[in-house]
């Protein structure tokens, strides 16, 4: 799995836990692939790639906080809804919606194909 995380040496706890895919897998690489001129690629990769440079615009000073968290949570839900359907739509074998199967609980039940 190759994001920002893995590359600084901190792997997604979540994908190497439990072997699922986190609602943001995939940023890094759609970030990577769009900066090398494939929007389409980028969306693949992860749809709502878009939006990350716009989220410090949530923080505004004159947004009052009340708003702000409610848009924060606006935008968990909306991260949350796309991760389900990647999830039914791509999960186990579709990278980046992939199964690890070297998961910390696929060794511990022994469950490795």
């Amino acid at each position: 799995m190759l994001s920002l995380f893995t590359a600084m040496g901190f792997p997604c706890p979540l994908y190497h836990i439990a072997g699922i895919p986190c609602p943001v897998c995939g940023l890094t690489r759609a970030f990577i692939t769009l900066a090398g001129g494939d929007i389409w690629g980028a969306l693949v990769y992860h749809p709502l790639f878009w939006s990350v440079p716009l989220l410090p615009l949530v923080g505004y000073e004159k947004i009052p906080i009340r708003t702000q968290n409610y848009i924060w949570i606006g935008i968990g839900v909306v991260f949350g809804i796309v991760w389900l359907v990647r999830m039914l739509m791509f999960f186990p074998h579709t990278p980046p919606m992939n199964f690890n199967y070297e998961a910390v609980i696929m060794r511990f039940l022994n469950l490795r194909p």
